[in-house]
This record gives structure tokens, C-alpha cells and sequence, in this order.
């Protein structure tokens, strides 16, 4: 299972590096996707195998067996480390559910989302899966209306498109595969994507780019959030939002971005289910020549 799932990480960055090389925030859903696989990458092992590849011949160089003996303890150890994250992430998430104060509620279509003040953070912040809740800074209410609305809409806009069920999977993926640093590269890569989106969508139902620009400097925030958690303005990825706001982006055919995501399920699927052919039987001995060789006399007279 190592070996094929490096393999599809290695394919699956290259994947996602090729669809945003123009444009970075291109089409989060393949990253999502790649994330997605990896996190189920063991059960897709339980598919039926087709043997369509020859077998492979014997080599000489034998992999020691007592290293296959200890990585899958090496493994499970590193993902027992790794999962302490998530559960830190769970923590803080009900502490500030218990330390905040609930001021209101932001409604969209069907879906309410409670809106507390919290103190612990420095900036708003979307968090929930089953119950969306927007956390507040405690200066919300110096802020502008506009302001105000401003940060409540972005917010909304993870939820609407379920960004805090996306970077929760995304977690999980990096706790499987604690090892690998191109499964952390495609997180990130989906966190910046999220939020790159947020932005898309606002500007495109009208808000002003300039002042939305000024709402996102304003709130910069230097601390991380929980991993299930996203802040709407972190320091490291704010100058490439705003300059994207301000430059004409280039556009990729859609029918690349859905080729892309196509072939990265079928690769998937493929280091799974493709095998090479069993080696041939060897040949059984019949009971009768082993008793007659058992039998003989190993010296015959000459």
C-alpha cells in the first residue's frame, strides 16, 4: 500500500501544481479530490485486482524482512502522533464554543450559522461541520457596519461551500500520511484555494474590491486556526488575494480542469486495482518420484 500511494501523491501534486501553474486558485475540487483518495486510499485495496501486467521476474536483492516487520509500526506510531492534532483541533473548538458569547445568527438560503463572540482570537473565523458558527473578535462591535458585513459574508461563503468539511478531510489525509510532504503541500494548497474562492464569490455578487481589500488588511491575522477552522485573513496568503483582486486572471478551459480530475480518479483506481499476473505455479513433484528418490542408494556400485 506505501509504495502505490506515494506513487498517487506524486501524480496527484503534479496534477494540481499543472491546473493552478496560471492561476493558483483554479478549481479547488481536484485538490479536494486528491485528498479525498488519499484518505481512502487503504480501503480502495479491498477492490477486486485484474492481473494485466506480465509477472514480475525474481531479483536477487531481497527486501530485509524485519523491515517489513517494523513499518507498519513505524507508520501506525507516526499516525497516532499525527492524529494528536486533529483532537488539539476538537479542544480548542469546544473551548470556544464554551468561552463565547452568542450575539446572533447569519442566515443563507436554508443554512443559519450562529455568530459568537469570542475572545481567544484575534480575527473572525468559520468553524463547525454539523453546526456552523462564525467566531468574532471582541472589538466586533467598534467595527463599521460595513465592515461587519463584509466579514460576515465571507464567512458564510465557507460554509455555503462547506470549506470546514473540506479542510477537516484534508487533515485526516496529512494524519494517514503523516510522511509525505506532497499530501501537507496539497492541504495548504487547498486552504489557500478556499479562501481564494471566498473571494471570487463576493466580488462577484458586487462588493467593492477596494474596500473589501482594506476589510482583509485590517483583520490580518498572524495566528493559525484549528485545522477544521478557517480565519478569513491569515498574513502569509493576504498580499497574493489582494493582488489577485486587482489583475486580470487567466482562465483555463473547464474541460481541462474536468479532464485533469478524471484522470486523477482513474490513476487512482488504477495503482490499485492493475496487478502484475501471479508467478506461474511450480511444478509438482508426484508423491511416487520423491519416494522413488528417497528410496534410492545415494552410491550406487559402479
Amino acid at each position: 500500500m506505501l509504495l502505490p500511494a506515494i506513487a498517487f501523491s506524486l501524480i496527484a501534486a503534479a496534477a494540481v501544481w499543472w491546473a493552478g501553474r496560471r492561476d493558483q486558485a483554479k478549481d479547488p475540487w481536484l485538490t479536494f479530490l486528491a485528498l479525498a483518495l488519499l484518505l481512502v486510499f487503504p480501503l480502495l485495496f479491498f477492490l477486486p485486482k485484474w492481473q494485466i501486467f506480465p509477472h514480475a521476474p525474481e531479483s536477487g536483492m531481497a527486501v530485509p524482512q524485519t523491515l517489513w516487520k517494523w513499518l507498519p509500526w513505524a507508520w501506525g506510531i507516526g499516525v497516532a502522533l499525527a492524529s494528536l492534532r486533529l483532537l488539539a483541533a476538537l479542544v480548542v473548538l469546544n473551548r470556544w464554543r464554551r468561552n463565547s458569547e452568542r450575539i446572533g445568527v447569519r442566515e443563507a438560503g436554508e443554512l443559519i450559522a450562529d455568530v459568537r463572540l469570542l475572545k481567544e482570537h484575534p480575527g473572525p473565523v468559520a468553524a463547525g461541520i454539523f453546526k456552523p458558527v462564525i467566531f468574532v473578535p471582541e472589538d466586533w462591535h467598534s467595527w463599521s457596519t460595513e465592515t461587519q458585513e463584509a466579514v460576515l459574508a465571507h464567512e458564510m461563503k465557507h460554509h455555503q461551500r462547506r470549506d470546514p468539511l473540506l479542510r477537516a478531510i484534508a487533515s485526516a489525509a496529512c494524519t494517514l500520511h503523516w510522511f509525505n510532504p506532497l499530501v501537507w503541500w496539497m492541504a495548504g494548497r487547498l486552504g489557500e484555494q478556499c479562501e481564494f474562492a471566498c473571494d471570487e464569490a463576493l466580488l462577484a455578487e458586487g462588493m467593492p474590491a477596494n474596500r473589501y481589500a482594506n476589510v482583509l488588511c485590517d483583520l490580518a491575522a498572524a495566528r493559525p486556526s484549528p485545522a477544521t477552522a478557517l480565519a478569513m485573513a491569515h498574513q502569509s496568503g493576504l498580499e497574493a488575494r489582494v493582488r489577485r483582486m486587482f489583475s486580470t486572471v487567466p482562465t483555463s478551459p473547464r474541460w481541462a480542469v474536468g479532464t485533469l480530475i478524471v484522470l486523477t480518479l482513474l490513476t487512482a483506481l488504477g495503482l490499485v486495482v492493475l496487478r502484475r499476473a501471479d508467478p506461474p505455479p511450480r511444478p509438482v513433484v508426484p508423491i511416487e518420484e520423491i519416494r522413488t528418490r528417497l528410496e534410492a542408494d545415494p552410491f550406487p556400485a559402479e
